[in-house]
């Protein structure tokens, strides 16, 4: 019965908080439709690049890709056309998902309230929601970690957890005449296995759930980071080692060609310097030491824990805290810490507990141990935001008990009507004596007053006072022992005026703790509502491509400038389907069609406007290529006109080569600059004695 109200009251918070999180989708839904900016137009490029060269530009990718996050993004592209906010979808619904996967982790160890909280803690964040409103594959790798988590824990059935944060801990009967209880029945604390199973049927279950976790991993580049630690603790120790490997292959092996196949395949940017800050390669001893201290303290004074730290251009929203703000950061990161280790202590007693410690330890040293290879970044960066639900939901768990104690102190001092219930007794006390008789019980040496199903202790001390006195009496007004005294009630010990305010104090400063926690991890909430329309930079790329083939003409040549410029060049020219953010800028279309050239149709399969410019009649010229004048000079056919447009953040470093085309016979004739983009110049033949130059 209290197994099915804990899932009853889990469902209904999940359900409550994906109803609250697709109400502030909704809000953000201007998200959804701006332009693409630089790190994702690249993403699209990947995500829409014909099957034929799709292998080779994974080759040279900024960061890797999961096979199930590109299979999904581009099954949306295909079947709602290449706008932003298609292929921004599958974040957007994985948000919801995810605060619906936290609940139905945090519940397993704790009470509703405490998962809904956990899930707030995470999915209201300001930088998480930034970040899952862009096209990128955090939000669904995080979702994909929870789910593998569900799944490889479904042997293990919740016990029934306390409804609130202050609902009382409880132990099972032992005052009730039966039987003892059979092997595998819940135990306090610990899952029980389903009865009524025969291990055949359990062992094939536990394959069908350890292989559906493989295939979730698939959708998360760091997957094996969750799978191979889980299915290191199925081996550990214990019965059928062998059946257990037998049913954690199909997951590894999944999980293993994924990573190594496909994964590695993608990992260009090892041998760059962007995520230098985040290895653990190149450090002697002590560096590495202070390296990995940093990366803990990080981690710590985030909130939530674990929430990205570095990246300049995610919100990081903070309350101002003034001159006491270093001093409370230390004091909120101890309190986290605190948390953290009253929820290992918790979690540690039971099996799927020690799942999620496993999972959250094992992915650490596996990033650590990665980052000493440049193949991972360590710390709290974006691309590890997938344990931070893990970290918060460890953090809760203790922070839940903590709060429950507290509030049990309090109350045995000052309680308020209706039962007592006793802190860590089997028993609770319930004040409806009917005639009541007294027993000693052998196997706690405890004088018992039963009524009806409930029964009450009463104090060890009473028993040894009196060892071979008669029993006392007990009345409606109270117990009353041989000679007329009276014991202390049963259920409210003493507790001294020093302890009961310290207990006090400490239960509001956790809980004020709480809040300066949950007010951080909003602060930047008005921030991401200001910029639902800001221009993050290189975020008119497809007005470019619009414009250039509005201004291409029969023979024309386009040379795009800037190592960075080529992906999204390619994705704004091939494949997007969206329109121009401002079409006042752009070229007419009557006076700049191409002469014969026919209007294009869409991927989608729409009439898309003058004809997209063929990769064959593109030349990409910065970084380590040949210079444009050599290019253009060893084309077969000599182009009759040259479109160039050079990125905006690059446009130093290419100076020269288009300094050079005046030169090579090249002379400008009008320009169209894009903020914070570049500048698309047409050039024309050098006319003898002058050029023809103009800009817009």
């Amino acid at each position: 019965m209290r197994d099915r109200c804990s899932r009853r009251a889990a469902a209904l918070a999940a359900g409550a908080v994906a109803a609250v999180l697709v109400g502030v989708l909704c809000l953000l839904r201007d998200y959804l439709i701006r332009p693409f900016w630089y790190d994702e137009i690249w993403r699209a490029h990947v995500v829409s690049e014909p099957a034929r060269s799709l292998w080779a530009e994974l080759g040279v990718a900024n960061t890797p890709s999961a096979l199930g996050w590109l299979g999904v993004t581009r099954l949306f592209g295909d079947a709602f056309g290449w706008h932003s906010w298609s292929l921004r979808l599958p974040g957007f619904l994985a948000v919801p998902l995810l605060g619906v996967a936290i609940v139905l982790v945090a519940s397993r160890y704790a009470g509703a309230v405490t998962a809904v909280l956990a899930a707030g803690w995470i999915c209201l964040n300001s930088t998480f929601l930034d970040l899952a409103t862009q096209l990128k594959p955090y939000a669904l790798e995080t979702l994909a970690s929870a789910v593998i988590l569900i799944l490889w824990a479904g042997d293990h059935l919740p016990t029934a957890a306390p409804a609130s944060l202050t609902a009382a801990p409880t132990a099972p009967r032992t005052d009730q005449p039966g039987p003892p209880p059979r092997e595998g029945a819940d135990r306090g604390p610990q899952a029980r296995v389903p009865a009524g199973r025969d291990a055949e049927g359990v062992k094939a279950a536990r394959l069908v759930r350890r292989t559906a976790a493989g295939l979730v991993a698939l959708f998360s580049v760091p997957g094996i980071f969750v799978i191979a630690p889980l299915s290191a603790l199925d081996l550990w120790r214990g019965p059928r080692r062998r059946a257990r490997l037998l049913e954690c292959l199909p997951a590894l092996a999944l999980v293993g060609v994924h990573t190594v196949v496909f994964v590695a395949h993608q990992s260009s940017q090892r041998n760059g310097v962007y995520w230098d800050q985040q290895f653990l390669a190149g450090r002697g001893p002590f560096a590495a030491l202070r390296f990995i201290a940093e990366q803990i303290r990080f981690t710590l004074t985030g909130s939530p824990p674990g929430i990205d730290r570095f990246d300049p251009s995610l919100v990081h929203g903070s309350v101002p805290l003034g001159a006491s703000g270093p001093l409370l950061t230390v004091l909120l990161a101890l309190v986290i810490l605190g948390g953290a280790a009253v929820g290992t202590r918790t979690l540690a007693r039971r099996p799927d507990g020690r799942q999620l410690l496993a999972a959250l330890g094992g992915a650490e040293l596996m990033m650590l141990g990665a980052s000493a290879g440049r193949y991972w970044p360590f710390g709290p960066t974006r691309t590890n935001l997938f344990i931070a639900p893990m970290i918060v939901v460890v953090v809760m768990v203790g922070f839940g008990r903590v709060i429950r104690r507290l509030v049990l102190v309090v109350n045995r001092e000052f309680p308020g009507k209706g039962p007592e219930a006793v802190a860590d007794g089997p028993t609770v006390v319930i004040p409806t004596p009917s005639k009541p008789t007294l027993e000693v019980e052998p196997s706690h040496s405890v004088p018992i007053s039963r009524s009806g199903s409930s029964a009450v202790p009463l104090p060890a001390e009473t028993a040894r006072a009196f060892p071979s006195s008669p029993p006392p009496t007990i009345s409606r007004l109270g117990a009353t022992l041989p000679g007329g005294a009276s014991p202390p009630r049963a259920g409210r010990p003493h507790v001294a005026l020093p302890g009961l305010a310290l207990a006090a104090a400490a239960l509001l400063a956790l809980l004020g703790s709480g809040a300066l926690l949950a007010a951080n991890s909003t602060a930047g909430a008005r921030l991401v509502w200001d910029h639902r329309d800001r221009t993050r930079g290189l975020d008119l790329m497809v007005d470019a491509a619009i414009a250039t083939r509005r201004a291409a003409r029969s023979g024309d040549v386009v040379a795009v400038g800037g190592r960075l410029a080529r992906p999204g060049w390619l994705y704004a020219m091939e494949a997007s389907d969206d329109g121009a953010r401002d079409p006042a800028d752009l070229p007419p279309v009557q006076s700049a069609h191409r002469a014969g050239a026919p209007v294009s149709l869409s991927r989608s399969g729409f009439t898309d406007g003058p004809s997209r410019i063929a990769r064959t009649d593109t030349i990409f010229f910065g970084g380590s290529v040949s210079p444009l004048a050599t290019q253009l000079n060893a084309r077969r056919v000599a182009p009759r006109g040259l479109l160039v447009f050079v990125i905006d953040i690059e446009s130093r470093e290419l100076a020269g080569e288009v300094a050079a085309l005046p030169r090579a016979g090249w002379c400008p004739a009008r320009s169209w600059t894009f903020r914070l983009t570049g500048v698309l110049t047409r050039y024309d033949r050098c006319a003898a004695g002058g050029t023809a130059s103009g800009r817009r």
